[in-house]
């Protein structure tokens, strides 16, 4: 077995088209809210990826149960798939069984499907809109679909499809909070952005399973500064990417005090299972 997984998988603190999905607000004016530190972030933080050409969404990673509400979500899906095969996406024609799903997008890396029941359940669990934080700038969404991403070796996944996301005002999405955050964009991290990556570097040095993508500092909350590790290609052009551990995180730095990892979330989309 080995001893160890990818940077993002090791460090894990919390772990067809866009439908109907409409943005109710857009501001990139900050309303004051909670110091970060006292935020439910096991509830609170959820990644945002390209998972296609066409689709873009907040995503929960599925068995992890110690991650945010991964054990709701976990509970909820188990119970859907076992009366309904939802596995049986990945069999195809291989199965006769009866498909009680639809297919949503089965044109980026994951084979996205829907299935209504999951969705009805889901829903109950989840807020009915997200604060979605681009490298730029942040817009409030609203959640109507619900969507599933199988796989036997990567990570399988949970996600909410978003629509009309401006790329070129908010820059590309990165996360998502249910409250708003008090954030910043700065100019310049590459200070900050040089000490994280030596501190990568450190961390990950005797790991089996690793990516070269280099981390991106983007936006901080005072000491807290936020940080992706994606080429954005792995969703849209899958043969063009290199990234097989696509993450988010957050450090907290400060002047002559260690580096704190305050939360990290990712996908393995090697298939570390299966090697």
């Amino acid at each position: 077995m080995k001893n160890f997984i990818s940077f993002f998988l090791g460090l894990l603190l919390i772990s067809c088209n866009q439908k109907n999905e409409t943005i109710v607000k857009k501001t990139n004016t900050i309303k004051e809210t909670a110091p970060l530190e006292k935020i439910d972030i096991d509830t609170t933080l959820f990644s945002v990826y390209d998972l296609s050409k066409t689709t873009t969404a907040i995503v929960v990673n599925l068995q992890e149960k110690k991650t945010y509400n991964g054990a709701s979500f976990d509970e909820i899906f188990n119970q859907i798939e076992t009366k309904d095969s939802l596995y049986n996406v990945l069999y195809g024609s291989q199965t006769n069984k009866i498909k009680n799903f639809e297919y949503y997008d089965t044109l980026g890396s994951y084979k996205l499907i829907k299935s209504k029941k999951l969705e009805n359940e889901i829903k109950k669990i989840v807020e009915k809109s997200y604060y979605v934080y681009g490298t730029k700038g942040f817009s409030e969404v609203t959640i109507n679909d619900v969507v599933v991403g199988l796989d036997e070796c990567r990570t399988s996944i949970i996600a909410f499809p978003i629509q009309n996301f401006d790329t070129i005002k908010n820059g590309k999405p990165i996360f998502c909070s249910k409250q708003l955050l008090k954030i910043e964009y700065q100019k310049s991290y590459l200070e900050t952005q040089y000490k994280i990556r030596q501190y990568e570097e450190k961390e990950s040095i005797n790991y089996d399973y690793k990516d070269n993508i280099k981390t991106k500092v983007f936006a901080n909350i005072g000491d807290a500064y936020f940080a992706y590790n994606d080429d954005f290609l792995w969703g849209k052009y899958p043969g063009k990417s290199k990234c097989k551990f696509p993450g988010r995180s957050i450090y907290i730095v400060k002047k002559d005090k260690p580096i704190k990892k305050f939360w990290v979330d990712g996908l393995d989309l090697f298939g570390i299972p299966c090697d």
